[in-house]
């Protein structure tokens, strides 16, 4: 077995680089010709192909990515089994799902004895074995446990009768795991089954190929009258097939996710886009700007798959059983994956319609259009993957069952993302806010306060939230804003109307990308002990998330510096002791300034956002400031205020993923309990299905904003803009759903002011407008899309 080199010197970084190209270098030259030419012109592949290629990878030790050594596989990280899986994907090589090795080969280790092992990981390893799944039949597809097929014990023997259909590449293999019922007296339905490993030569088996939608087959229909399987082959104990099934299941909602394909998908359908330029033809250009931006959201929803694909992997390499996240990242992942070729198809348009009987039997033809018409085969054969291993719709009813018994993260958040100490300080904030932050004492704060309240302020403080994100060399307690974000999460939850985001995370972050200084440690070590709040005016735009245009001008005076001009909507500027104001220099630059509130020519209007938060308009009027008072010249200012947007503005997609969580918990306990025509409108599957949606859009955008912040001192410039913006787009996008359906699913209830959800409603809806909203991130994201990731 060739193994990839794995040196042992260099960073972690340099190691996976090095082993990347040598997959990639492997691949680039090991793919036969006649299989590269039919890859490329989108052909099916054939059973030979698959069983050339497969020996080829076996010959190299890599056939199966994801086995341990000691049954033959490379015994590769999580990691290097994803990178071996996006270059396969992204190669020539041809693309075939063999559950033998995916699925079945993975069971018998986990579950299967030795023996078994033994005898039939080898045949899977060199592809003499190929193995279908036996699961579905035609009265128990997605009702997989009203299965049929009989299994009865007659000596060292099972005798099997019943049939199983819609086995994918089924007329390939020569074995099958198959469900059958062992025991038909079982109380549950899901009790009595066990698992037989059945050879599909044996007298009795039948196999009836079905012809797909493509022109393929692909499917098949297998019956099994009087099979007789030796006992050896039963898989666990007697009646426990259930378990193991789900468990399989479970595997092959998480590969079926298709991340590696995904991706190599965008990939490809990025090219088609520049191939689309509309040149000088105004039609064409408009055309190609929707496209452009089309694509720009599959990319962004392909880096939210990424993002939850990677904890649930771990969680079942631990011996974890992550089965509502294989359901979200199936529904996520197959949608996404049928979504891309139908882009690929519009991008191509009339060109994707012909079709190539040749490419059927995996040989290109010689069209004079090209291939692009066998894209189609591939479209319509991903339109399947929404069925296999449970539909979306019994995933959506998955997810439903686990959200309205209380067996999410909606009732229940786990920590376990989180470090020992930021889980405490998240319990902390939260039993804090459960105790001094009730919606009662909200609708107070809002009512005869302004929307700010100066015990609430102090309390949070004193909790450290202020100065958790500034180094302990500024007085402050050295943390990470990624450590502050899943408490800015609990503040979302409560909706709490203070200006921690805006103080402590927008001003706060300006100040510490400006250059050292006497007043800008003096201005931190103040706002880390939560007596000095402070708000950044940086121009009109920057509160709509538009590049900030300062309307305030700075003139060198003797002895300093004097300031005029306007800032319109300052976030928190209300309760502002000091700012930090940006204003044009005279040599056209631009200078950040520390201005206190209550120096002379300063005014400001205060006002109330619809939700109850404040800001302030902001007016200088010939304010006199001495020379010390520029924190940041024209070499510092723009990077300063840049980075600071940046990370208030994931802060602020955190406080949304929070307020998110709670809309719909309240949302959730409403219908759990509202009853109309004597039932709850829990018991509505409608009604548990739209749930269901916005839990898995929150689900994405939570692991958006958790990713945005990964390494963020190391990645290039275009990619942190990137994840920004992919964070907000998703944010708002499923803000807004979740607010105005929340309201619609409340009923009229939902719409008055006494009641908690229209005030998540209204947050959610000013969030997603404030630092831009989602249409401004997603031209942002698609602006920046040819610029390197790393």
């Amino acid at each position: 077995m060739v193994m990839p080199d794995s040196p042992d010197t260099g960073t972690p970084g340099s190691r996976l680089e090095a082993f990347r190209k040598q997959i990639r270098d492997f691949l680039r030259e090991a793919v036969p010709p006649d299989i590269r030419a039919a890859t490329r012109a989108h052909c099916l592949v054939t059973r030979e192909q698959a069983a050339r290629w497969h020996r080829i990878l076996h010959a190299r030790g890599w056939a199966a990515p994801g086995w341990p050594r000691e049954h033959g596989g490379p015994g590769w990280s999580l990691v290097e089994q994803a990178i071996f899986r996006e270059e396969l994907a992204a190669s020539d090589a041809p693309h075939v799902e063999n559950l033998g090795i995916d699925t079945i080969g993975p069971t018998l280790i986990r579950h299967g004895t030795p023996e078994q092992c033994r005898r039939f990981l080898p045949g899977m390893l060199t592809f003499d074995d190929f193995w279908a799944q036996g699961y579905s039949e035609p009265d128990a597809g997605s009702d997989l446990a009203s299965l049929r097929t009989v299994a009865r014990r007659d000596g060292d023997t099972w005798v099997v009768n019943g049939t199983k259909i819609w086995q994918s590449l089924g007329h390939w293999a020569n074995w099958a795991l198959v469900l059958a019922r062992t025991d038909a007296a079982a109380q549950r339905k899901q009790d009595g089954i066990s698992v037989l490993l059945i050879d599909l030569r044996s007298p009795g088996v039948t196999v009836r190929p079905i012809r797909y939608i493509n022109g393929s087959h692909f499917h098949v229909q297998m019956f099994f009258d009087d099979v007789r399987v030796p006992a050896a082959n039963l898989v666990g104990t007697e009646n426990s097939g259930w378990a193991i099934a789900k468990g399989l299941l479970v595997i092959e909602r998480l590969f079926v996710a298709r991340v590696a394909e995904c991706k190599a998908e965008l990939s490809r359908a990025a090219g088609l886009v520049e191939q689309q330029h509309g040149g000088n033809d105004p039609a064409r250009s408009i055309e190609h700007a929707l496209l452009r931006r089309r694509h720009a959201a599959l990319d962004i929803r392909m880096r939210a798959l990424e993002a939850a694909w990677w904890p649930a992997v771990q969680q079942a390499a631990q011996g974890g059983s992550p089965q509502l996240e294989a359901s979200l990242l199936k529904l996520e992942g197959i949608q996404l994956l049928q979504d891309l070729h139908l882009f690929s198809m519009d991008a191509h348009g009339t060109a994707s319609l012909a079709f190539d009987p040749q490419a059927v039997e995996g040989r290109p033809g010689e069209g004079p259009t090209g291939h692009a018409g066998n894209l189609a085969l591939h479209m319509w054969r991903y339109r399947g993957s929404s069925l296999a291993g449970g539909s979306s719709e019994i995933q959506l009813q998955i997810i439903a069952k686990a959200i309205f018994s209380g067996q999410t993260e909606i009732d229940c958040p786990r920590a376990d993302h989180l470090g020992e100490q930021q889980a405490m300080m998240v319990d902390t904030v939260r039993r804090w806010l459960d105790k001094h932050y009730t919606f009662a004492r909200r609708q107070t704060i809002i009512g005869t306060h302004g929307g700010f309240d100066e015990a609430a302020w102090t309390g949070l403080a004193e909790l450290g939230l202020t100065s958790l994100a500034i180094p302990e060399a500024a007085a402050g307690l050295g943390n990470t804003m990624a450590d502050l974000l899943p408490i800015i999460e609990a503040l979302g939850e409560a909706l709490v109307l203070e200006p921690l985001p805006w103080s402590a995370v927008l001003a706060t972050q300006a100040l510490l990308a400006a250059p050292h200084g006497p007043a800008r440690a003096a201005l931190l070590a103040a706002l880390a002990s939560g007596q000095t709040r402070c708000a950044l005016a940086c121009g009109d735009g920057a509160s709509d998330g538009r590049t900030p245009r300062p309307k305030i001008t700075a003139q060198r005076t003797g002895e300093g510096w004097r300031l005029d001009g306007v800032n319109p909507m300052v976030m928190g500027g209300a309760q502002a002791h000091r700012f930090v104001v940006a204003a044009c220099l005279s040599d056209g630059g631009i200078g950040l300034f520390d201005v206190p509130a209550s120096i002379g020519g300063i005014g400001k209007r205060a006002y109330q956002l619809h939700d109850g938060r404040s800001a302030a308009d902001l007016h200088l009027d010939g304010v006199v400031l001495p020379r010390a008072a520029l924190l940041a010249g024209p070499e510092h200012a723009c990077v300063s205020i840049q980075q600071a947007l940046a990370l208030a503005t994931v802060a602020l997609c955190a406080e949304s993923v929070g307020a998110m969580r709670r809309a719909l918990g309240i949302t959730v306990e409403y219908l759990r309990t509202r009853r109309q025509f004597g039932r709850t409108l829990s018991e509505q599957q409608v009604l548990q299905h739209r749930v269901a949606e916005h839990y898995r859009a929150w689900n994405n955008a939570r692991h958006l904003v958790r990713q945005a912040l990964a390494d963020w001192d190391t990645v290039q410039p275009a990619e942190r803009e990137r994840r920004v913006s992919a964070a907000k787009y998703m944010t708002g996008t499923a803000g807004r759903g979740i607010a105005l359906d929340v309201l619609q699913l409340h009923g009229a209830i939902g719409l008055q002011d006494e009641t908690a959800i229209s005030h998540y409603s209204k947050r959610l809806i000013g969030n997603e407008l404030l630092l831009g909203n989602a249409a401004t991130h997603l031209g942002r994201f698609a602006a920046i899309m040819d610029a390197p990731r790393m």
